[in-house]
């Protein structure tokens, strides 16, 4: 089922998200929504706090625009290492229309556990390396705007809150390029998946 995405402005969002234990049918139902949404949304990764589910889940789609990886669902990641640096445009779900230059880590290794509870490590350089932190920094309520210079942050957030005056649910913003998504406001809750999220 295709969700709502939480906007800037959601407590959810700088929630660190629980970690998760059931492995059981609600964790595939979890799964199946964020990657629905996040194929609706044309976007590479999608946390499941954006959706107002705070468990420590994530979805991601490294064979979008000729990057390297797989389409899968990760569960409990943690940054295991990271190395380089490299600065480049990035977006996100959360802020409709907001990009920016973001500096992160060229290379990293997670670790993380797959939908069905078994571990699995990942390895990836450049974007499909910048979509894993992006995902596991807002597990941690921690968001791409945090990682912006002060007048960057400025900036960014007076554009954020005309692009919010203006949106309407019966005028969304067309697509824009990847971690960019139309607003369709209304309330995502956590029912159907076995956790209580106020």
């Amino acid at each position: 089922m295709i969700r709502d995405i939480r906007l800037y402005g959601d407590a959810v969002l700088r929630r660190p998200a629980d970690a998760v234990s059931d492995f059981g049918g609600h964790l595939r139902q979890l799964a199946d929504d964020l990657l629905a949404t996040q194929d609706d949304a044309g976007a590479v990764g999608l946390a499941a706090v954006q959706i107002g589910v705070n468990l420590n889940v994530f979805s991601i789609d490294g064979t979008q625009m000729h990057r390297r990886g797989q389409r899968e669902v990760l569960v409990n990641a943690v940054l295991a290492d990271a190395d380089g640096e490299e600065v480049e445009e990035e977006g996100c779900l959360s802020f409709p229309g907001i990009f920016a230059e973001i500096a992160r880590p060229k290379w990293v290794a997670i670790r993380a556990r797959d939908i069905n509870g078994e571990i699995v490590e990942r390895e990836a350089k450049g974007y499909l390396a910048r979509a894993y932190l992006h995902e596991i920094d807002h597990l941690s309520g921690r968001l791409f705007t945090d990682l912006m210079d002060p007048d960057t942050r400025v900036e960014v957030m007076r554009k954020l809150k005309s692009v919010l005056a203006q949106r309407r649910p019966e005028n969304p913003a067309p697509r824009a390029r990847c971690g960019d998504v139309p607003y369709r406001p209304s309330a995502a809750d956590s029912a159907g998946y076995g956790i209580d999220d106020p």
